[in-house]
């Protein structure tokens, strides 16, 4: 039965000295049917096993070229593995069999959007919301949702969604609501309501419904489609959340104190941060193991302060002995403390989540290193963002491959040395012997 080779398939996966004779068979018996086919390329991509998901789907398209379902496994296949043009060419194919299809209709806006083609990407990107169980997960007000129309004079609440990146990322949008003439309010996760708040333009913030009505109301995230948001528009706003004085200053003293005893003219200050929320379906292609940064860690005259908050936020008190490295995570309690020591430091170097996003909405800057799949909003082949002037991306070439991209940030920052000190910048210094990690690391309304 396919459903059992199925399951080896699954099983065999983890093991490498029995897959691809198991893989081989299963192939060799279902050669001839192309549903069977899309099947097996389904386990597969679902074990992580993307090169053997595109070769199976290929093998299916060869007997059946118009199959939507191969074409969106060979799709999802070469964007996962960093092929965005080829991906592309298969979603439109699988787009043009089934074009009420929510799933093909939403990789092919992020494939677009990832392209910078931005016009059809806004529009294609409200499939998302069709997707089985996203609009039942999602608030649903009783008053009119904006659709562009003519917001002067009228009063809006925006509505956060999806992660914590993408509220901040989109809060930027406020302003131009507010350009336009609105009053508007927003609805957003507790995390993100501090900072939210900061912002001029939004009146009032809640993480509640508010018992008052509205003109209109709107997802975050479909602002760009009914702004009619051009690349060349980007980044429309820029240090758009603030930092209080309180707390600038309370961190200010506290790393001023930590760093009082390596005072110099060469002294660095810069945040890491090596792991995204582990509820992101593709967490474990982001993050990145703390060991994998030693060697940044070993170059001088640089401190460096975690800000990895989660099940991770002690892990690099075990480096503390053998680097100039603090552990803040602890001490943070929600993003504006993350902000106001990113007002302190020179740099930071972070992973694709949230705290990149803030980062770059409050204009510190920051080096994000991407993963080959990269999410549509970083682009492709740009080494900078257009949504944050003070981010430089640094790409993963081989999905997992994270040896090469630190090795590229941490030239890049001896470059970034050399360039501010000259021939007085100091020589890096080794690693320690031996293993340096024992382990693996509602409000009223106005």
């Amino acid at each position: 039965m396919l459903s059992n080779d199925l399951e080896r398939i699954k099983y065999f996966a983890k093991l490498a000295n029995a897959f691809d004779e198991t893989l081989l068979n299963i192939r060799s018996h279902i050669a001839n049917n192309p549903d069977a086919l899309r099947e097996l390329a389904y386990a597969l991509y679902e074990s992580d096993r993307f090169e053997q998901t595109l070769s199976v789907a290929m093998q299916g398209l060869a007997i059946a070229p118009a199959h939507p379902v191969l074409r969106y496994d060979a799709a999802r296949a070469c964007s996962i593995t960093g092929d965005v043009e080829q991906s592309r060419q298969h979603i439109e194919i699988a787009v043009s069999v089934h074009s009420k299809n929510p799933y093909f209709q939403s990789h092919y806006a992020d494939t677009l959007l990832r392209l910078g083609e931005f016009e059809e990407g806004w529009k294609r990107k409200k499939w998302y919301y069709q997707l089985p169980g996203i609009e039942e997960s999602m608030v649903q007000l009783p008053f009119p949702k904006w659709s562009g129309e003519s917001v002067a004079g009228s009063t809006i609440l925006l509505v956060g969604e999806q992660g914590r990146g993408d509220e901040i990322q989109f809060l930027r949008f406020a302003e131009w609501l507010n350009e336009k003439g609105a009053i508007v309010d927003a609805l957003v996760s507790e995390p993100i309501a501090p900072l939210a708040k900061s912002m001029a333009s939004i009146r009032a913030t809640y993480t509640r419904i508010p018992p008052c009505s509205y003109q209109y109301w709107c997802h975050i995230t479909r602002v760009p489609e009914f702004m009619n948001l051009e690349l060349s528009m980007l980044p429309y706003a820029t240090g758009y959340i603030s930092s209080s004085p309180e707390k600038d200053d309370f961190w200010n003293h506290r790393i001023n104190a930590l760093t009082a005893s390596k005072a110099s003219r060469h002294n660095m200050k810069i945040g890491v941060v090596w792991e995204g929320g582990p509820a992101h379906s593709l967490d474990r292609f982001r993050s990145i193991s703390l060991n994998t940064f030693i060697p940044l860690f070993t170059l001088p005259d640089v401190t460096w302060f975690s800000l990895q908050k989660g099940k991770s936020e002690q892990a690099s008190r075990a480096l503390e002995e053998n680097f100039d490295i603090h552990t803040l995570g602890p001490e943070i309690h929600d993003f504006t403390d993350t902000l106001s020591i990113l007002n302190q430091l020179d740099l930071l170097i972070s992973v694709d989540t949230s705290v990149a996003h803030l980062a770059g909405a409050g204009g510190t800057p920051v080096w994000t290193l991407v993963p080959a799949y990269g999410d549509w909003r970083w682009l492709t082949h740009r080494m900078d963002s257009p949504w944050y002037p003070t981010m430089r991306l640094f790409r993963q070439r081989k999905l997992g491959n994270w040896i090469e991209v630190v090795s590229e940030v941490r030239d890049a920052l001896l470059a970034r040395t050399h360039l501010l000190y000259g021939e007085s910048a100091p020589a890096p210094v080794a690693p320690p012997c031996g293993d340096t990690l024992a382990s693996p690391i509602p409000l009223s309304c106005p």
